[in-house]
């Protein structure tokens, strides 16, 4: 355990830039950000590069011991008779020797070449281990193939504004206790500045024991709910941000699988709702039309309330509706 007072690795200062009225932190994306860690490099960098960077590390690797082997070119037996081996035979020689292929024709003869070839024997060895756990780790990483909607709606339901998305599972393979969570992220000032405030949104089902289609993820907007009071105005002034989380248990590889997801202001759709996908053209089946899986319809009369209870001297109902987020 360190102590407060040990000495840290410094820490990065970070720009935000605003795009589409989200902040985002420049040259936090991507694998090249973990260069400075092997492992985590390894694991981020796509599939060519990391076949690119094996097959250059074994290049690398070869060209090393063929130096060390170019000091004493005399110490390899099995040259010919009459004839000197080259630098070029010194590493082919070197490539036999670090895969353990051992032809039998080349072969060590010198106490230099004896101590050359037990290192590289070595570190042929940790080659070979350490690219196959990362190859490894590699192919047994479970990533979930989720679709998020492109947009996000604000439409009524059972009396309420409710803010609405869907997640569809592209593999259609099941998800063990698929769980998602929301939360709402904007500026908010405070006494020593502006902060960047998270606050959570309940959902109507936050959790499916198994998930394997399509899930309709809704935030009730009442007097509990963040949004609650703010128009389309406030949101874009706040820099309003919808975080998506989703976590689930793979069935097949019993490993866990992570997505996330986030809306903008502009990704929100105010007084529309998602066409329905649910097709009843056999009376024994269901169909579901994945076409339609972001498409959204303007509300034919959408409510706007007056918000009773939300000024002073008004209806102070439990819980009554609140007014819709719109500008």
């Amino acid at each position: 355990m360190r102590h407060p007072g040990e000495r840290h690795p410094p820490i990065r200062s970070v720009r935000l830039r605003q795009r589409g009225g989200v902040l985002h932190a420049e040259e936090l994306q991507g694998w090249h950000r973990h260069w400075r860690e092997p492992y985590r490099f390894m694991l981020a960098i796509p599939w060519p590069g990391f076949l690119l960077s094996i097959a250059a590390s074994y290049l690398l690797l070869n060209l090393a011991f063929t130096l060390l082997y170019a000091l004493d070119l005399d110490g390899i037996g099995g040259a010919p008779a009459g004839q000197r081996l080259s630098v070029l035979d010194a590493f082919f020689f070197s490539v036999q020797t670090l895969g353990s292929i051992g032809y039998g024709v080349l072969h060590p003869s010198s106490l230099w070449v004896n101590l050359v070839v037990t290192v590289e024997a070595l570190f042929g060895l940790l080659f070979i281990a350490v690219t196959t756990g990362l190859a490894f780790s590699r192919f047994s990483r479970s990533r979930a193939r989720l679709r998020f909607s492109r947009v996000a709606t604000i439409e009524p339901w059972q009396g309420h504004p409710t803010l609405t998305f869907r997640v569809a599972n592209v593999r259609q393979n099941s998800l063990v206790d698929g769980r998602i969570r929301a939360s709402l992220a904007m500026d908010e000032e405070s006494g020593s500045g502006m902060m960047r405030r998270l606050v959570p949104l309940p959902l109507v089902r936050d959790q499916s024991i198994s998930f394997q289609l399509m899930w309709t993820v809704m935030h009730r907007i009442d007097r509990h709910s963040p949004f609650f009071g703010l128009s389309r105005k406030d949101l874009e002034r706040r820099h309003a941000e919808v975080l998506v989380a989703f976590q689930g248990l793979d069935e097949i590889l019993l490993t866990p699988v992570h997505f996330r997801c986030s809306y903008g202001v502009a990704d929100l759709r105010f007084e529309e709702q998602f066409r329905d996908m649910v097709k009843m053209d056999d009376p024994d089946s269901i169909f579901l039309d994945f076409s339609c899986f972001d498409e959204t319809d303007p509300l034919e009369s959408p409510a706007r309330p007056d918000a009773p209870g939300h000024g002073e001297g008004g209806d102070q109902s439990p819980d009554p509706p609140a007014p819709p987020p719109w500008g």
